[in-house]
């Protein structure tokens, strides 16, 4: 199926042990140029029980499911180029979860490896993502995130991971995106996660800039998205307005040697 039939779904990741209250998935269709989102919701909403690994699971089987949609995930599918050992991005997928038992221990292994320095991959560095995917704040994400989703949906031919695999139009589609760049390239990159005023002041800016972006949402959602304090609801609109201005480019795009090795990153 091409790319404007899609559906689209926007992911805000985490690795945490709340796990369940942190992930959130955006759901809407492109109609008449606009991105019309449907639902907005946290990862317990579809998941048998409300602890990590059921909601993560849950998670990757809505991807598999879901033969003819785009979805765009917060979380790092690779690591800088001269920190990997394997020669190609699948090999590293595959090996990743046989390397790292984990999250701990994939974190100390780059600190070790790095001397404690975090680098980045050259398109993080120029779209402005504020993290190395070791960071303290991103690690727990990087690791469940391609252990557990990208990992797997490789292993088993379930998804094509963009821009690195070719698209099938039988299988849902997967790139990486980052809400930080999407805001910093909008100019609102502002402090908009917490329980302060100000920060729900900016969320509601925030959200009432997205009509501007074609973006449409009910009032319910728009409620949902300034009232949920950590962003995470936000980050999910913002992930699914990321796949929508990428959409077109996806299927024609041809990377270069440095992105098959560490993949592109979408705002």
């Amino acid at each position: 199926m091409p790319y404007q039939i899609r559906k689209i779904f926007g992911v805000d990741f985490s690795g945490s042990k709340k796990a369940c209250n942190k992930i959130w998935v955006s759901e809407g269709i492109v109609h008449d140029n606009f991105l019309k989102i449907h639902t907005c919701r946290p990862a317990h909403f579809f998941a048998e029980s409300h602890d990590t690994q059921s909601c993560i699971t849950a998670l990757y089987g809505m991807i598999a499911r879901e033969k003819y949609a785009i979805f765009g995930m917060d979380f790092p599918f690779a690591l800088p180029s001269s920190l990997t050992e394997e020669n190609n991005w699948k090999d590293f997928i595959i090996n990743f979860p046989l390397k790292h038992a984990s999250a701990e221990s994939f974190r100390d292994y780059y600190r070790q490896k790095t001397d404690g320095k975090e680098f980045k991959r050259k398109k993080e560095n120029e779209k402005g993502a504020p993290f190395a995917a070791y960071n303290l704040w991103l690690y727990k994400q990087t690791f469940h995130g391609i252990s557990r989703i990208i990992h797997p949906l490789v292993r088993n031919n379930l998804a094509c991971i963009l821009p690195m695999q070719t698209p099938d139009p039988e299988n849902p589609w997967v790139i990486e995106i980052c809400p930080a760049c999407t805001l910093k390239e909008k100019g609102l990159y502002m402090p908009y996660k917490g329980k302060k005023s100000d920060r729900e002041t900016n969320r509601k800016m925030i959200v009432d800039k997205l009509e501007q972006f074609n973006i449409m949402l009910d009032d319910e959602i728009k409620d949902i998205c300034i009232s949920n304090t950590q962003g995470d609801a936000l980050d999910s609109i913002l992930a699914a307005y990321a796949v929508f201005r990428n959409m077109q480019t996806l299927e024609g795009k041809n990377p270069d040697e440095l992105e098959k090795r560490e993949r592109d990153v979408y705002y």
